[in-house]
């Protein structure tokens, strides 16, 4: 966690008290307005690599077909512009910096690692992309692997980086201390605590809508190949 939370005591606890009851009477949900009020661990503008899918199944030498003609540069890896916010248990992603509403699912602390992206880690075609395609005006890349996937984001500086990397370790870091309850006397702000609460829900929503979008594709390819003369959908009784 940033070096100014591990600082927070005696009156900067009850400076942080007047932020957190200011937060909480907005009743903004998860804007990044209100993230940004109650003081995060660490925040800035970065730009996400967006790969396509089927760039990622091309041959090399189709790849650098795609990057060269621009006409078919819809197809190629792109940069994009997100407003990252880690404050508490998750790492939020935002198209802007006034969004109201987070991009996507945002990142559970206890589940991702992050690192620095360099020539020394496993090759990749994303990460090739990544180095050797940076966005004008940044000079660093850093990643943040989930279960499934990893995701690149690119910064202004290599300290810029370096910080984002040390910020999510430490958070992550101190949220096991508090599952384990050796946390101490650090003080814990209360909006921290609210965001927690929404950003939990945002996921819990989140995982339902994926799971009835795949239990919804599953029965459409059973349906499909019962059609198809195979084998009768599961729960299929005549």
């Amino acid at each position: 966690m940033s070096q100014e939370l591990r600082q927070r005591s005696g009156a900067t606890t009850t400076v942080s008290n007047e932020v957190d009851d200011l937060v909480l009477r907005s009743d903004s949900g998860l804007s990044a307005s209100s993230m940004m009020a109650a003081s995060p661990s660490q925040s800035g503008k970065v730009m996400k690599l967006h790969v396509p899918a089927l760039y990622s199944l091309c041959p090399a030498f189709i790849q650098r077909l795609l990057l060269s003609w621009n006409f078919l540069s819809f197809l190629a890896p792109t940069w994009k512009e997100r407003h990252l916010i880690l404050i508490g248990d998750f790492l939020y992603k935002f198209n802007q910096e006034n969004s109201s509403l987070p991009k996507g699912t945002p990142f559970s602390i206890e589940t991702i690692e992050s690192r620095v992206c360099s020539n020394n880690a496993k090759y990749t075609d994303e990460r090739d992309f990544a180095l050797n395609h940076l966005p004008p005006g940044y000079q660093a890349v850093f990643i943040v692997s989930t279960l499934r996937r990893r995701h690149y984001y690119a910064v202004s500086s290599r300290e810029e980086c370096s910080t984002w990397v040390q910020s999510l370790a430490d958070a992550r870091q101190e949220k096991i201390k508090r599952s384990m309850g050796h946390a101490g006397n650090m003080p814990y702000p209360r909006s921290w605590e609210y965001f927690d609460s929404r950003g939990r829900s945002l996921l819990k929503s989140k995982e339902r809508i994926k799971a009835k979008i795949e239990e919804t594709h599953v029965k459409e390819m059973e349906m499909t190949n019962f059609a198809e003369g195979g084998p009768m959908p599961r729960g299929y009784y005549g």
